[in-house]
């Protein structure tokens, strides 16, 4: 995170004077600064040119999260704070703990890259697939769906790697609770147990309980039936996925959502790889919204 960025979603023009500034009226109304601090906060802020929000953070009377939280009631955008009930969310949703890093910063340029692409020609789902293990793929997934959401994009983000799901994980969400597992087996496709608003915006479908046959639900006409729905339903789509190389429960999730991101690790993915995967994304008749070499 930057000041500067704050400071731009803060106010965006001219000096705030003391009281006008609605991030200024969020952190005041919280009760926990004293009048001397918020004198001392003022004056500060007049000397140094600053916001409120930047003064009081430099002097270390507020802590970053608190301004977080405070961009986040004002604006709608959603953020995660270490110390509120979010805290129990895994520290890898950048996106939502450090909103203004170099991390999510990436995560939005691919967010970008894809409103200006294939979502401006009406295609709203993305199977998020690594050619192999160990390339991010849950990492990038719920990252993606959660920097669509910050755009006030209704967001589902879906579990759909039966094999080794993390998303609950993620987000702190029960091992035990009911998911896609479910809904496809029951023949819920129409009502899944979808968490709403999880976080404002982003709704989540966890993967369920252990599926014996995987490949043989995502191939089901429920599965088809639960993604034309989802399709319909919310702005954006993320599906996680398990790796392609490794079994082929992926390429069957992209052929029924028909578009995907394909991701490889800089150093660790061959070329090779990655055009195998792409020829048979292909043959599927899905669209590669976009390649994607991670470097972590």
């Amino acid at each position: 995170m930057t000041l500067n960025t704050n400071r731009a979603l803060e106010s965006g023009a001219a000096p705030i004077h003391a009281g006008s500034d609605p991030i200024e009226q969020q952190i005041l109304a919280a009760g926990n600064l004293t009048d001397a601090q918020v004198e001392a906060i003022r004056g500060f802020q007049r000397r140094k040119g600053l916001t409120f929000g930047e003064a009081a953070i430099t002097l270390g009377l507020v802590r970053r999260d608190s301004l977080f939280l405070a961009l986040s009631k004002r604006y709608n955008y959603p953020v995660l704070s270490f110390s509120s009930d979010e805290a129990r969310f895994s520290r890898e949703l950048v996106v939502g703990f450090q909103p203004f890093s170099p991390g999510a910063e990436a995560f939005r340029s691919v967010r970008s890259g894809l409103a200006t692409g294939p979502l401006s020609q009406g295609k709203n789902a993305f199977a998020v697939i690594g050619a192999h293990s160990g390339v991010g793929a849950t990492y990038f997934a719920a990252n993606l769906a959660l920097s669509f959401a910050q755009m006030a994009v209704p967001t589902l983000l879906i579990d759909a790697n039966l094999r080794k799901p993390r998303l609950a994980s993620l987000f702190g969400v029960d091992a035990k609770t009911e998911g896609l597992v479910e809904a496809l087996t029951h023949s819920d496709a129409h009502a899944p147990p979808v968490a709403v608003d999880i976080v404002p915006g982003l709704s989540l479908l966890v993967a369920g309980a252990t599926a014996p046959h995987p490949q043989e639900l995502l191939s089901s006409k429920e599965f088809l039936n639960l993604s034309q729905n989802a399709q319909r339903n919310y702005g954006v789509v993320i599906y996680d996925t398990p790796a392609a190389l490794e079994n082929a429960d992926a390429y069957v999730v992209a052929s029924r959502v028909g578009s995907a991101i394909l991701l490889g690790r800089r150093n660790r993915t061959r070329v090779a790889d990655i055009k195998t995967v792409a020829h048979a994304l292909e043959s599927f008749q899905c669209d590669i919204a976009g390649t994607v070499l991670a470097r972590f």
